[in-house]
């Protein structure tokens, strides 16, 4: 049989030439509009009058003692978390822009002194935020302050010219949202004095900084609704299959003995009715199970879109990056759980290139590029775009800008990572405290003025 390709391949430019338009929509389409998206999301982040990102820094005061757990950190981000915004009909989603406000959740220690900051992404959350606080920790203050971040060099051309020198990097979870980290309830114990609060390891580490360095952490935090968990779902069917095939398996197997088989419902051919009976309360492994139900716990509550980043600063003859690079990763491999889950440097975004890292040339002026983008995004609270063609247009010559990684983290692993130190830390020498105890005015009180004076008062 012989082919006419000549008669193909007019057939085939017949068809294209009929069809171009389908298949420029089908190309052109996704382009434009994540292109749409995202000059949308830029306009809506950064349009003067609807600014809706125009935000508070607030300082943590705390007293000399604390006693309240890290559960009640959980509480205030359970209240945080209900101020969740999300764009709601195709205006707020294609002409405004809208994309959901994300606070934030600091730790910077200038000079060795550390301080605990926490952002609010709009104005009117910050009552809301100082009751939520209030209420599980009535002893702290909430302090409007300036913000830390202009004492940072606006650019890598600035640092140099002060003679700083800049390491920072993000990190990522190794398996996804599902499996939590270790959290506050692994380190309780019965016994006082074999409780440790895991907060303390960072504050120490943080603390040995010199008079000159600054060395910071921020937890990007966005609500996410309560779909989240419904990602998972695939995933918490599949371990309970592995377990139930496992000890349906086991259970079948076990009804076969040497002498022949059981003389009851296995005589009869009822093997598998007998497994699919006793599936749930057969002996399973204790290992898997616990995985099972720590995921299951951990779908069950509320999440936030989560990054986490930081920085050191220092100047030049002092500059030293095994300092962040591998006290403050290793401060966090307390929170790793090797059966669930664990934090990872992601070494794409860290200020550290090397010769032998992918694309193989130019390694210092890659390591520039990242030392100006970790500095833009850690003044700016950065949160990596939505949309792919959001991540190209805010790309450069040799720093592509996408493998900046978000995930999801529940309010207890967000509580356990960042929490007001509890008692057991011994903050004295480290964090700025207050002297006494605040109280309120006794009940009753009479109040004389005028309305404005009033409203000031409260």
């Amino acid at each position: 049989m012989s082919f006419d390709f000549g008669a193909i391949w007019d057939g085939i430019g017949f068809v294209l030439q009929r069809t171009w338009w389908f298949w420029a929509y089908l190309l052109v389409w996704p382009l434009f509009r994540s292109t749409w998206r995202a000059w949308r999301e830029e306009v809506y982040i950064h349009h003067e009058e609807i600014n809706e990102f125009k935000c508070t820094l607030f300082e943590i005061i705390i007293p000399r003692e604390i006693n309240v757990s890290p559960r009640g950190m959980e509480q205030v981000l359970s209240a945080i978390h209900q101020l969740k915004n999300a764009p709601g009909d195709l205006e707020e989603w294609w002409i405004d822009g809208e994309v959901t406000r994300w606070h934030s959740l600091e730790i910077a220690s200038m000079g060795g002194e550390v301080h605990l900051y926490i952002r609010v992404a709009k104005p009117e959350c910050n009552k809301l935020v100082q009751a939520a606080f209030f209420a599980f920790y009535p002893d702290i203050e909430l302090v409007e302050v300036e913000d830390y971040v202009n004492r940072m060099p606006k650019n890598v051309a600035e640092m140099h010219a002060q003679g700083y020198d800049l390491w920072g990097a993000e990190l990522y979870l190794r398996k996804e949202g599902a499996y939590p980290t270790r959290t506050y309830l692994d380190f309780e114990s019965p016994d006082e004095d074999k409780q440790y609060d895991p907060v303390s390891a960072l504050i120490e580490l943080m603390a040995k900084a010199h008079k000159e360095e600054i060395v910071a952490l921020q937890i990007l935090i966005a609500p996410v609704g309560p779909e989240w968990a419904h990602v998972y779902e695939g995933l918490v069917k599949e371990l309970s299959k592995k377990e139930g095939e496992k000890a349906h398996s086991s259970l079948t197997s076990s009804l076969d003995f040497p002498g022949g088989p059981m003389p009851s419902l296995a005589a009869e051919g009822h093997k598998d009715e007998l497994g699919n009976r006793f599936f749930k309360s057969f002996m399973r492994s204790p290992g898997e199970t616990d995985v099972l139900k720590a995921v299951e716990q951990n779908l069950s509550k509320s999440a936030f879109e989560t990054l986490i980043r930081f920085v050191y600063f220092s100047p030049e003859p002092l500059f030293d990056d095994t300092f962040p690079r591998r006290g403050l990763t290793g401060a966090f491999n307390q929170y790793s759980a090797v059966d669930l889950n664990q934090f990872v440097r992601n070494d794409k975004m860290a200020t550290r290139v090397k010769l032998w890292d992918f694309p193989f040339i130019l390694p210092k002026l890659r390591k520039e590029y990242r030392k100006s983008r970790m500095l833009y995004n850690y003044r700016g609270r950065k949160m990596p775009p939505e949309t792919v063609m959001g991540k190209l247009m805010t790309s450069f010559f040799m720093n592509w800008n996408f493998w900046s990684k978000t995930y999801f983290m529940t309010t207890q692993c967000v509580a356990t990572i960042f929490h007001p130190p509890t008692k057991m830390v011994l903050t004295g020498p480290h964090i700025k405290r207050m002297d006494s105890k605040k109280a309120g005015p006794p009940a009753g009180l009479a109040i004389f003025g005028e309305e404005e004076e009033i409203e000031r008062y409260q």
